[in-house]
């Protein structure tokens, strides 16, 4: 059998997408020590595609292979993982395709911990964990969404985790699990839990720009929307529409989940157009979804001049030796 698989890959080139296929068709199949062969043979022509060894693994182990050398593949692995996260997804999205979803949860964790901003991550996450049905899952990639998804479809994302982390907690209370319940509950609001928010606020068929510096000096804006320390610019538009319209609101918002301590400066620049009433709104949230939650609105006039301002974090949670 194996000599047959090694034909194969001296033959014309199977490409990656159609190997996957072949994989799959035999898992589905059951024929886990076909596969074993399959992917031993590819490895031997050289052929090392981001999600084999994680395949190859979980295949062994199905066909009984003994554990030592499923060991040893997992450890070639981690010696050809040099893609980091972006490999990870690919290999998390080959092994949902196989149901191991604990396996490809478990890579995605990992990831995490080297880019907790990426949100595709986040996002391959949540989905894989409603396919599993694991509580567990489900919570802690909702959470990760509502920590670190702030792309074009944040507020949909976000409702969307919201709502499945409330009927998980409701589920519970109404099982009598009151105590897990609250463990969720505490968990989402710490995954909304933002040490400092900056709103940029006006109405008009114009552009204005919310420029923020951190207290190390690090600048958040539109040419660069995330920072050292995940301080992040967003927007929002009153509409879908690319065009702006005298009607519409729109938005520029600065948050930092986990704040440094000092001065934030910040400054507000009007670029083009016309702002309704020639003024803007600016609000600063600190410590917000924590019951210490403080909020501070302000109404500027808008000129040629930049209107400069500033605020001041005195109990931070960032921490300089460690991811947030």
């Amino acid at each position: 059998m194996a000599a047959r698989w090694d034909r194969i890959f001296d033959g014309p080139r199977l490409s990656d997408a159609n190997l996957a296929l072949l994989v799959q068709i035999q898992h589905e199949a059951k024929q886990y020590e076909q596969i074993v062969e399959c992917l031993e043979a590819a490895l031997r022509a050289g052929r090392v595609v981001p999600w084999l060894y994680d395949v190859l693994a979980l295949e062994m182990k199905l066909a009984g292979r003994p554990a030592d050398d499923v060991a040893r593949v997992l450890q070639s692995r981690l010696d050809f993982g040099a893609g980091g996260v972006p490999q990870m997804l690919i290999t998390a999205a080959m092994l949902s395709r196989f149901e191991a979803w604990e396996q490809a949860l478990t890579l995605l964790r990992d990831g995490a911990q080297l880019n907790p901003e990426n949100p595709e991550l986040w996002l391959l996450a949540r989905s894989i964990a409603d396919k599993s049905g694991d509580q567990e899952w489900r919570v802690w990639s909702r959470c990760g969404v509502l920590q670190h998804v702030w792309d074009t479809n944040w507020q949909k994302d976000h409702d969307e985790a919201l709502k499945v982390l409330t009927d998980i907690a409701n589920a519970l209370d109404k099982a009598g699990k009151s105590p897990e319940a609250e463990a969720i509950r505490s968990r989402q609001l710490e995954a909304r839990r933002v040490d400092l928010q900056i709103s940029l606020k006006w109405v008009g068929a114009a552009d204005l720009d919310l420029i923020v510096r951190d207290p190390q000096g690090a600048e958040c804006s539109f040419r660069r929307r995330i920072t050292p320390t995940y301080g992040r610019l967003v927007r929002e538009d009153g509409t879908a529409s690319s065009k702006l319209a005298p009607a519409e609101t729109h938005a520029e918002i600065f948050l930092q989940p986990k704040a440094l301590n000092g001065k934030y400066e910040f400054s507000v620049r009007f670029v083009v157009g016309k702002v309704t009433t020639g003024t803007a709104i600016v609000e600063v949230i600190q410590n917000g979804g924590t019951p210490a939650e403080t909020r501070e609105t302000k109404t500027i006039r808008l000129g040629e001049q930049d209107v400069s301002l500033s605020t001041e974090i005195k109990q931070g949670r960032w921490d300089k030796t460690a991811k947030p």
